[in-house]
């Protein structure tokens, strides 16, 4: 497991919490691309899985909506048995921990997390991948709670079908949603994000970071404020 090196800070409370996108945020490349071309490799079908994803990417450029590119992902794993792709996140993420360097966590946003998380506050995940795909995520910051696409299910095996993707306003009514189950502060809280899709979430909190990794490189990448007036800058994070 992936240690953080942050020193010890005292507890602000649970009522502060942390809301962070994952891909491009966090990881240095998307989750759930990456999850099912680790899935084909497994199988023996790299080139159905690149077709399917060449496919999506299409779509994409296309115009058509992320949540739909998003729903039309997890057709991938129709019929496939839910434990099945527990245990395959399990092992891609022994891989992922192999090879650090080749499945970067993105700076500046990985070592805030880390403060945020010695500090005591909530750190939330709100992103359109799926549990399995964030597994080594989850090894980093084990107390990580997700907002995320949930796959339905039936007898075991996924069905194909989504509940709703978690893209655009769905990850803004998400985190509204938990930060009132949990009696979070959201003017006192932190978001972070990369894309402008992200924006609606991160405008419900205090504190917040619009940046634009480079998924191509391991470097630190530079963080662009976001517009001021409309989302602040995130404060020190002690």
């Amino acid at each position: 497991m992936e240690e953080s090196g942050s020193p010890s800070r005292p507890s602000p409370g649970p009522s502060q919490a942390v809301y962070t996108d994952i891909d491009g945020t966090v990881t240095a490349y998307n989750t759930i691309f990456e999850f099912l071309r680790f899935d084909a490799a497994d199988r023996s079908c790299a080139g159905e899985a690149e077709e399917f994803l060449a496919g999506l990417r299409s779509a994409a450029s296309n115009g058509v909506p992320r949540s739909v590119t998003n729903a039309r992902y997890f057709g991938w794993w129709r019929g496939r048995s839910v434990a099945e792709v527990k245990e395959l996140g399990e092992r891609w993420a022994d891989l992922q921990a192999e090879s650090p360097d080749t499945w970067p966590f993105l700076e500046p946003v990985a070592s805030l997390l880390d403060a945020h998380a010695m500090s005591g506050r909530r750190i939330v995940a709100v992103t359109a991948s799926f549990a399995p795909a964030l597994v080594r995520v989850r090894r980093r910051w084990p107390q990580l709670e997700l907002l995320c696409t949930a796959p339905r299910s039936a007898h075991g095996l996924y069905t194909g079908d989504i509940e709703e993707a978690l893209v655009g306003d769905a990850k803004a009514r998400a985190v509204a949603a938990h930060a009132a189950a949990h009696a979070v502060d959201l003017a006192a809280s932190f978001a972070y994000g990369d894309h402008h899709s992200d924006l609606q979430f991160m405008a419900l909190t205090g504190e917040s970071l619009l940046v634009t990794p480079e998924p191509v490189t391991p470097e630190p990448v530079t963080p662009e404020p976001v517009t001021p007036g409309t989302l602040n800058a995130p404060a020190p994070v002690g």
